[in-house]
Order: structure tokens, then C-alpha cells, then sequence
């Protein structure tokens, strides 16, 4: 797809000058039929004509939404403020990713196309018969395409988001996941992991909430089976030039093994992999670590 900076100054939108244009955004987001894009501060008075002018290039979508470029994300909820610039105003839409069906309401739950490929690239990893845990699944996309990855794994759901968990729900039945996928409501502790028998039995652990994960290790070391080795999904935001990338990962490599060893002495953590997964923001990155978790006999 064209980039939007391109796309719309070749229109030569009607109420935008030169100078505006080269504060367009660069891309855009589809989910199912809701186009969204970033808007610049200065162009907030222009989301009209913007929007008109996205709807004669994709006319096949129902709803275009904007965000502001430097919008806040609610940490709990992962919420962000939108705004419909165009069509209906009813912002709950059906997505569809790797053979998966996904219902969000994008005015309460999070959820990003762009994390498509960190999506597969988990369920590719995971083995026949895993347990897996996912403490911050939201809508479920995780957690499902698992599942339909590899049949034989269960894989239990935890989202403290009501909308997220309500469309979690709907999304296992969509996708035929009852028994595979087990949706659960409620923010991650010791008290839920306890009381729904999680801790202690899981092969694998998912925390895709890179704002607030680190707080959580701990409780996704204790999700990991008693004895042998797991694995952890770690993801952390940091600041930083991307450069060759290697350098973006220390402090979450530091920060990762200072909180695993506070809680629990010298458990050995290994790197199995690690990557950026996305760009956030100017020099802020989006990254994951695979982290091998060698709990012996303990």
C-alpha cells in the first residue's frame, strides 16, 4: 500500500496546505473494515477532509478513525483515545489474521494488525501437549492461533480488561477453540494463579503487555512447572538508537535477570532469542526475549 503522506498529496486535499501535508502521517492500520491512522497535533482542525479524502482511496472500508500521534495508552486497559473522521461511529469490527476470526471493539480493548507476525512467529514455537499461560491475552489472538497451531497445547487466557474478556469469549467460540483456549477474567496475581490452579503447571508463559511486564516475572517464573525448564515471552519497551539493534536489549536483558534473581537467588536464565518487534515511538522500541528458565529441582 501506498503510504498516506503520498497518497493524500497526490489528491492536493482542498484546505491543506504544502506545509500540512508534510505533517501526514506516514501509514495506516486496517482492522477488518476500519481504516485508522496517526493524526499531528497541527492537522487535528483537517481530520475531515483527511478522512474524506482516505474514503475515495478505500472505499471498501466502513469506518476511518484517528489517533492522536502522541496518544497516551492506558496502562491497565491498553485503551488509546480514537475518534471516528469518518463513517459509522460504531468502532467494533471482525479482523481476520492467519486463518483466525477476531472480534474487537477498538474503542475498549487494545489490539494492533502489526503484531501479526510476533503472533505466528510464538505459535510456531510452541510444542505438542504444552501448557501455556497468557496473562495478558486481550482479545484472545495470542492464545488462539496457538491453538489452532497446534492442536494439541491448552493455553489459559487472563485478561483484567471486562470488554477484552468479553470479546475473548465470543473469539473462542468463532474459532471453534472451546477446551484449547480457557478464557479467564482477572488482573494476574498470586491469588488468581492460586485459585485457578495455574501455578505451578505451565510449559510456556506469554506477557505481551511490554509496559508493565516486568513487574510480573516473578509470578511468570512461579506459572512454570515446579521442576524442568520453561519458557517465558518476555516483551519491554525501551529508549535507545536502533543502530545494529544489539544494544537495545541490554537493559531489558539487565533488567529481566536483576528482578528473576531477587526473587529467586541464582536460577539460571538463558537467552533463546530475542528481537525488536515493532518501532512505538522516535528511538522507543517494542522488544521481546525469549527467556529459557532452567528451574531444576527447586
Amino acid at each position: 500500500m501506498a503510504r498516506i503522506k503520498e497518497v493524500l498529496s497526490s489528491l492536493r486535499l482542498r484546505g491543506l496546505s504544502e506545509e500540512e501535508q508534510k505533517k501526514l502521517v506516514k501509514s495506516f492500520d486496517i482492522v477488518g473494515d476500519i481504516l485508522i491512522i496517526k493524526i499531528h497535533p497541527e492537522l487535528e482542525s483537517k481530520s475531515r477532509i483527511i478522512g474524506e479524502a482516505l474514503h475515495s482511496l478505500f472505499p471498501g472500508v466502513r469506518t476511518i478513525a484517528a489517533v492522536p500521534l502522541y496518544a497516551h495508552t492506558d496502562e491497565l486497559y491498553r485503551t488509546r483515545d480514537i475518534e471516528v473522521i469518518w463513517g459509522d461511529e460504531n468502532l467494533e469490527t471482525t479482523h481476520k489474521e492467519s486463518g483466525c476470526i477476531f472480534k474487537v471493539d477498538l474503542s475498549h480493548v487494545f489490539f494492533s494488525p502489526r503484531l501479526a507476525y510476533e503472533r505466528m512467529r510464538i505459535a510456531r514455537k510452541v510444542l505438542p501437549g504444552e501448557t501455556i499461560i497468557n496473562m495478558f491475552s486481550g482479545v484472545g489472538c495470542y492464545s488462539i492461533i496457538i491453538a489452532k497451531m497446534q492442536p494439541q497445547a491448552k493455553v489459559y487466557s487472563i485478561d483484567v480488561n471486562p470488554y477484552a474478556y468479553e470479546c475473548m469469549d465470543e473469539n473462542v467460540r468463532l474459532n471453534r477453540m472451546e477446551g484449547r483456549v480457557i478464557p479467564v477474567m482477572g488482573d494476574v496475581s498470586d491469588e488468581l494463579l492460586m485459585d485457578k490452579g495455574l501455578e505451578g503447571v505451565a510449559d510456556r508463559v506469554l506477557m505481551p503487555l511490554p509496559e508493565r511486564a516486568h513487574h510480573f516475572l516473578p509470578l511468570a517464573v512461579r506459572a512454570l512447572k515446579s521442576t524442568g525448564s520453561g519458557t517465558i515471552h518476555y516483551y519491554d519497551i525501551h529508549r535507545g538508537r536502533k543502530r545494529g539493534g544489539e544494544e537495545l536489549f541490554n537493559v531489558p536483558i539487565q533488567r529481566a535477570r536483576e528482578t528473576i534473581s531477587s526473587a529467586f537467588g541464582n536460577l539460571e536464565m538463558r537467552i533463546e532469542d530475542k528481537r525488536i518487534v515493532r518501532s512505538v515511538a522516535p528511538r522507543t522500541y517494542h522488544v521481546v526475549l525469549d527467556l529459557r528458565i532452567e528451574k531444576g529441582n527447586r
